[in-house]
């Protein structure tokens, strides 16, 4: 199986706990492939230590990526993961590829699964992120087209480039001034609801530890998403927990975390000697997270729900116009 990680130095030890799960939960052979921005020869050597004769990691060049791309959110490297057949050019053993994020932690070894997947005709495949009609609108996405979460997806670069997605992004990138969702609202406008969806467990992110079912649905208003029972069973037994950033609750690494999985996060750090560097939650979500609890949790959802699902995609599309995206 070859998987991919793309990150900067500031996300050294979420790769750690994320790359060491990885491999104690699986048993095939696996091709880690690594692109870190600003990497010393320490970190480099800690993580060559890790392969072995099922294991081959690998460091690979950042792509050269549009000057135009500049993220409303996050690090430069996301970007590198719409460059992938760039990046893998000249490997004709690299056909498909798991892309994951460093903010994940494998829980068990039906991460295997996913490389027999049946593709189809898809390109990618991922687990639907739930956005409301008003959000998807601001890609060009019709209301029942679903959108997925780029922080996991296993992709097909055959497939990727029998549908000439390398021309057709470098023509999305040219029309646009603002990037909304960075890689995600790109990679969502491109390939425009073609994936294959993956079971919810393979990518749970942090929402779904925050709010029952039907908070979940009140606040982020999706037009088409998972069951009930999928979801409940992704979190009950989840393959890739994947500790996305909101403003209800911190991720491990951030002062105050209540994540359900804050402790076995914690305890991969100390075990594999690395070091925690605590991050505050941004001003911002310190304050939303203020007023969310002012009121009654079920008025909260349903207020902060509005925000989220209609009166911010508004927003988003008068940047979007003023830039001429």
């Amino acid at each position: 199986m070859n998987v991919l990680y793309t990150l900067d130095s500031g996300f050294k030890t979420q790769l750690v706990v994320s790359l060491n799960s990885l491999i104690r939960n699986t048993k095939k052979k696996l091709n880690v492939f690594i692109i870190f921005d600003n990497l010393d020869e320490e970190t480099r050597s800690y993580f060559m230590s890790l392969g072995n004769s099922r294991v081959k990691i690998k460091f690979l060049d950042a792509p050269k990526i549009s000057n135009k791309l500049i993220p409303d959110r996050g690090a430069i490297s996301q970007f590198y993961r719409l460059y992938l057949t760039k990046i893998f050019k000249g490997s004709s053993d690299i056909s498909k590829l798991l892309y994951l994020d460093c903010d994940t932690l494998i829980m068990n070894s039906s991460i295997e699964n996913i490389a027999n997947i049946e593709m189809d005709n898809d390109a990618i495949a991922a687990t639907i992120d739930p956005w409301s009609y008003q959000y998807k609108s601001i890609f060009k996405l019709e209301k029942d087209t679903d959108m997925f979460n780029s922080g996991i997806f296993f992709i097909n670069l055959e497939k990727w480039k029998e549908k000439n997605y390398d021309e057709k992004l470098e023509q999305l990138i040219k029309k646009r001034k603002h990037f909304i969702q960075a890689d995600q609202g790109i990679l969502n406008e491109l390939i425009h609801g073609k994936f294959k969806v993956l079971d919810p467990k393979f990518n749970v992110i942090s929402s779904y530890f925050e709010m029952n079912y039907e908070e979940l649905m009140c606040y982020r208003k999706p037009v088409s998403f998972y069951s009930k029972d999928q979801i409940k069973n992704a979190v009950k037994n989840p393959c890739i927990v994947h500790f996305t950033s909101t403003f209800l609750g911190n991720r491990p690494w951030q002062n105050g975390s209540n994540h359900p999985l804050k402790k076995t996060w914690v305890k991969d750090t100390k075990f594999y000697h690395v070091e925690i560097k605590k991050e505050k939650n941004g001003r911002k979500k310190q304050t939303l997270k203020k007023l969310f609890n002012i009121l009654p949790r079920d008025k909260s959802i349903y207020l902060f729900g509005l925000l989220q699902a209609y009166l911010r995609p508004i927003f988003l599309k008068i940047k979007l116009s003023l830039g001429g995206g």
